[in-house]
């Protein structure tokens, strides 16, 4: 805290550029949001530490190792992360709860559930966003960065059409870059 000061005293910038995945999200102080999955640290940092303590960071996920990351994150960069795990096909949420819901697909492990649990997941989160709220979907596609060997999806999988298909449209590719790729869905106003 004391360094934070000094810096500010000598009129050096405090803060670091954003990651790319972080920026892309366009989450916004004293949102609330929700990640599904815990496989890019520098993701899930950047968003609690975005939203800060007027916020509400939360992960869900059915991975043991993915909520001790989640956890690990949290205490790091001293935020309050709400880690709970999946149950079964439902999400452990109240809904209309969140602004945003952020999917962590940087290693391929959300494409790779099977197709109909995959929509189950989606349409869960189409419950828990606010009307007028929106999901992205962070996908890794190797190459370059922290994800340096090339990530498999099913041949089958369309997270474009599985988004309209739970329901948030519109839904739309934002862009293609640094080895990843980013999709949105908004919820409709309802």
């Amino acid at each position: 805290m004391i360094g934070l000061f000094l810096r500010l005293l000598k009129g050096g910038r405090t803060r670091s550029m954003d990651p790319l995945q972080v920026s892309m999200t366009g989450v916004r102080m004293g949102e609330r949001f929700l990640q599904i999955g815990c496989h890019d640290r520098a993701l899930l940092s950047g968003l609690a530490a975005k939203v800060g303590l007027s916020g509400v960071s939360a992960v869900a996920t059915n991975d043991p190792a993915s909520a001790k990351r989640a956890a690990a994150v949290g205490t790091k960069v001293g935020a309050l992360i709400d880690v709970r795990p999946m149950e079964a096909r439902a999400l452990p949420f109240d809904s209309n709860y969140f602004d945003m819901i952020v999917i962590d697909d940087t290693n391929g492990s959300f494409a790779a559930i099977e197709s109909a649990a995959r929509l189950d997941y989606l349409r869960e989160s189409l419950r828990m966003v606010r009307s007028g709220g929106r999901i992205e979907v962070v996908e890794g596609l190797g190459g370059g960065g922290v994800f340096r060997g090339a990530v498999v999806r099913p041949q089958s999988y369309d997270m474009l059409r599985d988004l309209t298909a739970a329901g948030f449209k519109p839904s739309r590719l934002l862009a293609e870059k640094d080895g990843f790729r980013f999709l949105e869905g908004l919820r409709p106003n309802i």
